[in-house]
């Protein structure tokens, strides 16, 4: 738990009238505290990550935008102590750009709200709104009938590997349960998901519909837009708390697929305005009937090649070419002068990575490639023989189930309940 310094609690209510903390606002205009709104003490911060809403009272008190308490590293920020009743936050989405920063710091560049977006930086404590979620246990019924298909991923597995959840607990929480439980009836809905530039190269909003909720629920075939939630939360709980959003960027897998057109000059722009020494461009790709994953090197001009079915990347004549000619106009804009026998020599890669053993779980095994690339991987290399920790024959069903889970309980907490 992070601790609250006992010396100013007393005048919590003195020094924060307008405290946003814990509750719904109400009252007011749209968008601003309520003034009649107090509470006596400061509030408790859970360990862990905890979504949360970001306020200024600069002029008056009002939203303005969405992030992340980050209680898991202790009381620093960028290795210095953080200012007294201040707290660190992962700025996620900005709804007012404009707004004095409520900690101006010339030197970092931090004048407006603007400035932080993707960053952590320190924020009154007074002046977020804990988003924590209680959710109710599924009625006996609802447990009965619940249309679950196991995972079946199983079997003898070469080596065993424990689960390494991203939120920073071993619990056994139903959270794909209560997923269930809360969009079973909600058949016509759909979910604004806001995909930051930081992920794809460009600001966009994903509509996540019940359908695509289900794909996960029942272990069926995902689609690009469950694909791509799964990459929004890796952005959340790894790339933004780690600083890493400069290590790795993505291709989104709905500008790629077999059906579109301009797929390379679309992967050579991204490595174009994203590069830097050492990124790793993750492209999560379908050829209609199986995923795979194809991680790249621009700088380097390496190709990682992860196919769950071990096919070798001779048979993907069309991937290959695709991603070839994207190095070659990422090398051409920046006047890369290659030999004629260099020209098409770019390296590429087949990682010898776990491999499904039915014709069911690929989906599955390209978000668990995501997940430990990210994980593990060092000055932009993946290992030939993969990562020792995850070198094995197949995935458990554990593992499989573990980024369910995972995939789960971030849709809860930040997109179905957050409205």
């Amino acid at each position: 738990m992070l601790i609250v310094d006992p010396n100013y609690i007393e005048n919590w209510s003195l020094k924060y009238p307008c405290s946003v903390f814990g509750h719904v606002i109400s009252g007011g205009n749209k968008g601003e505290a309520s003034k009649s709104d107090k509470y006596s003490s400061p509030p408790i911060i859970p360990e862990g990550v905890t979504p949360c809403d970001l306020y200024t009272d600069n002029p008056s008190y009002h939203l303005v935008g969405r992030g992340s308490v980050y209680n898991q590293l202790g009381d620093t920020l960028h290795n210095r102590p953080l200012p007294p009743e201040h707290v660190r936050v992962g700025v996620e989405i900005i709804l007012d750009g404009n707004a004095p920063f409520p900690v101006p710091n010339e030197d970092a560049g931090l004048l407006v709200l603007d400035d932080a977006l993707g960053a952590h930086v320190a924020w009154p404590i007074g002046l977020i709104d804990l988003k924590i979620k209680h959710f109710p246990q599924p009625k006996e019924h609802d447990k009965d009938t619940f249309p679950l298909k196991e995972s079946v991923a199983s079997g003898n597995e070469i080596s065993v590997q424990k689960p390494v959840n991203l939120y920073g607990s071993s619990d056994k929480v139903p959270y794909l349960t209560f997923l269930h439980t809360y969009v079973k009836d909600s058949l016509t809905r759909q979910w604004d998901v806001p995909m930051p530039k930081e992920i794809f190269n460009e600001e966009y909003t994903e509509l996540l519909s019940h359908s695509d909720i289900y794909e996960i629920i029942n272990h069926e075939w995902l689609g690009s837009c469950t694909i791509c939630v799964y990459v929004r939360l890796l952005y959340n709980l790894l790339l933004v708390p780690n600083m890493w959003v400069s290590r790795f960027c993505f291709i989104n897998p709905t500008k790629i697929g077999p059906e579109y057109t301009q797929q390379s000059q679309y992967i050579g722009q991204t490595f174009i305005e994203r590069n830097q020494p050492n990124t790793l461009f993750l492209a999560p790709y379908n050829t209609g009937d199986h995923w795979m994953l194809v991680v790249v090197n621009p700088t380097a001009e390496i190709v990682y090649y992860l196919d769950s079915l071990g096919v070798n990347i001779g048979q993907r004549l069309q991937l290959r070419r695709m991603f070839d000619n994207a190095i070659k106009i990422y090398r051409a804009n920046k006047d890369t002068k290659v030999s004629k026998v260099k020209f098409s020599n770019i390296k590429w890669t087949m990682i010898k990575c776990p491999i499904q053993d039915n014709g069911s779980d690929c989906r599955y095994y390209v978000l668990r490639y995501m997940k430990e690339i990210l994980l593990c991987s060092e000055e932009g290399v993946i290992p030939h023989e993969y990562f020792s920790t995850y070198r094995l024959g197949k995935y458990s069903t554990e593992l499989i189930d573990e980024v369910k889970q995972e995939w789960c309980r971030y849709v809860l907490e930040n997109i179905i309940t957050n409205e």
